[in-house]
């Protein structure tokens, strides 16, 4: 309840504070695990995809944000949970495949961190290796214009893409590095100035 209500207050503030234009929340598929993956030059950006989606979105953060008690509670009501970046955190990876095959989204970032416009930052492979491990599609998500005050923006969500031909092959750094940068090309050709 918690989380509908919140996605409700920040699509009305999002109204008032940006020029917002939305593309192709349809191609999220109604049911079953989907990776909803970004382009991540804000801190908002989490945020802003994940309202405009027909169906809650899960998020991995940083385990430092759930340190206090209140961050904790508001970020577990906001469906997110923990992450050592500073590890190959099983945790959290196993957590992450978890729920997608039990049917639900989860929010990625394939660079890992912000990358401010004209930056170069390449991705990195977890977004393959979540879709291949959990067998689910991938949207990917192109967020342009910047998260000030009355500016224009626009979120497009592509159509999914799907990594079949993956399947029966063994993954390797190749493999995985193959299907990242066909997100991220998605990802890029979408992008416009606004």
């Amino acid at each position: 309840m918690f989380y509908k209500i919140s996605k409700i207050v920040l699509r009305v503030l999002y109204k008032i504070l940006f020029r917002m234009s939305i593309e192709g929340n349809e191609n999220i598929p109604k049911q079953g695990g989907v990776i909803l993956c970004a382009n991540h030059s804000s801190n908002f950006d989490p945020v802003t995809m994940g309202i405009y989606s027909n169906r809650a979105v899960h998020y991995m953060a940083k385990k430092e944000l759930f340190q206090n008690q209140f961050m904790y509670w508001l970020l577990t009501a906001l469906y997110a949970f923990p992450v050592d970046r500073s590890t190959a955190d099983m945790t959290a990876f196993k957590n992450a495949v978890k729920l997608l095959k039990q049917g639900h989204i989860i929010g990625m970032f394939a660079q890992g961190t912000r990358v401010k416009e004209g930056e170069e930052k390449a991705a990195k492979a977890g977004v393959a290796l979540f879709a291949t491990k959990a067998n689910v599609p991938v949207v990917p998500v192109a967020i342009s214009g910047s998260c000030k005050p009355f500016t224009k923006m626009k979120i497009v969500y592509g159509k999914p893409l799907y990594f079949e031909e993956y399947r029966q092959k063994r993954l390797n750094t190749e493999s995985l590095n193959e299907i990242t940068n066909k997100i991220m090309n998605e990802i890029n050709d979408m992008k416009v100035e606004v």
